[in-house]
């Protein structure tokens, strides 16, 4: 079976490592461009494992360039993967091969479709969500379903280990459905579009942004929704840019928003428009992550972040 692989994440990495050490062949791989590892915070490099494999490998600014589609011609796969992909395939490519695209969405589609989707399940409080296989089609994650997983979301659950949870979901179910493929059993569930869908929008770095009148737990909900591998919720004390990138809630009454109240060993306590919440870990723009309790002193008590 012949199968052209398409993925730029670090999802992505990881689906294709495991179908590689599944005894499957992929006979090319595209990636982003390295110009876009700014643009995706969990962009990576796929030269080595592409070497490794002897792959053939190209990365690309746009897939749907002429170029890319004449490559994926020539190949005439039967298979083509999109994991961890932001870009929409255009039909020169999704009529290529021969048994069809498989994307990845995870949402418990067709109930949520769009972008950011592990940031909004957060920061919408959902308590499930699902991992989804599905063919794609032109359109936005509406095509017919190949395979989907629900899972449980607890109550404190953030970005990396949504990430993570939704990683090790994709890695069996993609073996396991290839198997099925390679084995001439095809799986295609239609959706159901009468039921309630909601289409999520592109988020954007400055969408992190603390609004310190807020309620203390959506703004505990947008440090986890943000946090690794995502670009982190931030806000700016003395005119700097802090990230915030793990908080803890309190029951503790705030009476002013964004101002420092305390500072321990535990973190720093910061009001918001109800509740104190405590700020554990930070960085500085472009820095590594520290305790906040080793970077801010008594003397920044009283002061109010922006």
């Amino acid at each position: 079976m012949k199968i052209v692989f398409i993925g730029g994440v670090k999802f992505s990495h990881s689906i294709l490592e495991t179908i590689l050490k599944g005894g499957f062949s992929i006979d090319l791989v595209f990636s982003y461009d390295e110009s876009k590892e700014n643009f995706y915070s969990d962009y990576i490099s796929f030269d080595e494992i592409t070497k490794k494999h002897k792959i053939k490998h190209v990365e690309v600014m746009n897939i749907n360039d002429i170029k890319n589609v004449e490559l994926i011609k020539k190949i005439q796969p039967d298979l083509i993967l999109v994991m961890g992909w932001s870009q929409l395939l255009k039909d020169e490519i999704l009529k290529i091969p021969k048994l069809g695209v498989i994307g990845s969405h995870p949402t418990e589609l067709p109930k949520y479709r769009g972008r950011a989707p592990i940031p909004w399940t957060i920061l919408k409080d959902l308590k499930k969500s699902a991992e989804t296989f599905f063919w794609i089609e032109e359109g936005t994650d509406s095509g017919d379903i190949l395979d989907q997983e629900i899972f449980l979301i607890h109550s404190n659950e953030n970005a990396r280990s949504l990430y993570d949870k939704i990683t090790d979901l994709g890695k069996k179910m993609i073996l396991r459905n290839l198997k099925l493929i390679e084995q001439g059993t095809i799986i295609r569930k239609k959706q159901d579009s009468t039921k309630f869908i909601e289409y999520w929008n592109k988020r954007t770095v400055e969408d992190g942004k603390i609004n310190w009148n807020c309620l203390s737990n959506d703004i505990h909900k947008l440090v986890r929704a943000t946090t690794e591998p995502y670009p982190g919720a931030f806000t700016f004390f003395r005119n700097g840019k802090i990230k915030i990138w793990k908080a803890l809630l309190t029951t503790q009454v705030s009476y002013k928003p964004g101002k420092i109240m305390q500072i321990n060993n535990l973190g720093v306590f910061v009001g918001t428009g109800d509740n104190i919440i405590i700020l554990q870990d930070i960085s500085f723009e472009d820095g590594i992550q520290i305790k906040a309790h080793e970077f801010f002193s008594d003397n920044d008590i009283g002061y109010v972040l922006e």
